[in-house]
């Protein structure tokens, strides 16, 4: 199947040649984290962090834009530098180097519910997951049948999918949700569920070429969440996150 490959270069390169890190972007992204907005431009949470990093460093940032499994093999492949990923949703974690969480977060089975009662699945439900996505909590459900995987291309379209019948629960990380709730489906009534729920963080690969990068970007994002900016991004995005 040929992907078509955009790039979008985000900072010109000086005179002297400045640190160059391309980033896999896949595409549908998963905002708020992530995303392509309709003048085609880079946006979200990762996107904002990244900007003030490359600023304070000197480094050029080009966005690959790929689907999710393209840009993985191009992470192993060492085509790209960078990508979104934390090791239990990668196929070959060994290969690649991660830098400190950078967001908590927990994926949940949502459901359609108006009355807000927290029932468990049964089985022969079927989910909605995400295309070329590992769920570790779901694994053996899944292997076994008792779920039934339903693969979609992007988050919206597994609500979408919720919405019309055609699963009985979409898994979805958290605050993804709360930002297709916000800004797609604010007729929809959904809640959680706590059964399979995955407590992770959000973190970046980098291939081992770009270690030397590795501690001043594990400085710039302690840094971040140590001065509120990080929570002040968050929240420019995702408006009705509940406060903690």
């Amino acid at each position: 199947m040929y992907i078509k490959v955009l790039l979008f270069s985000l900072l010109s390169f000086s005179s002297y040649s400045a640190e160059q890190l391309k980033f896999a972007v896949y595409d549908p992204g998963f905002p708020p984290y992530l995303f392509i907005n309709e003048a085609q431009q880079i946006k979200g949470i990762i996107p904002d962090l990244l900007q003030s990093f490359a600023d304070e460093q000197s480094i050029a940032l080009d966005y690959v834009i790929d689907n999710r499994q393209g840009g993985e093999q191009r992470l192993y492949e060492g085509l790209v530098d960078v990508m979104v990923l934390s090791p239990p949703w990668t196929r070959h974690p060994e290969q690649l180097l991660f830098t400190d969480e950078i967001l908590p977060y927990t994926d949940y089975l949502f459901k359609l519910d108006k009355s807000n009662k927290n029932t468990q699945w049964q089985p022969g439900n079927r989910v909605c997951t995400r295309e070329y996505y590992v769920y570790p909590t779901l694994k053996e459900q899944f292997a076994s049948n008792q779920l039934l995987r339903l693969d979609a291309s992007s988050e919206e379209t597994q609500l979408r999918m919720l919405e019309n019948g055609r699963c009985d629960f979409a898994y979805l990380n958290e605050l993804i949700g709360y930002w297709l709730l916000q800004e797609r489906f604010p007729h929809l009534f959904l809640t959680t569920i706590e059964q399979n729920k995955a407590v992770d963080s959000l973190k970046l690969a980098l291939i081992p070429t770009k270690a030397s990068v590795l501690p001043s970007l594990n400085a710039h994002i302690a840094a971040q969440k140590q001065n509120g900016n990080l929570r002040s991004i968050v929240r420019k995005y995702v408006r009705t996150l509940p406060k903690q």
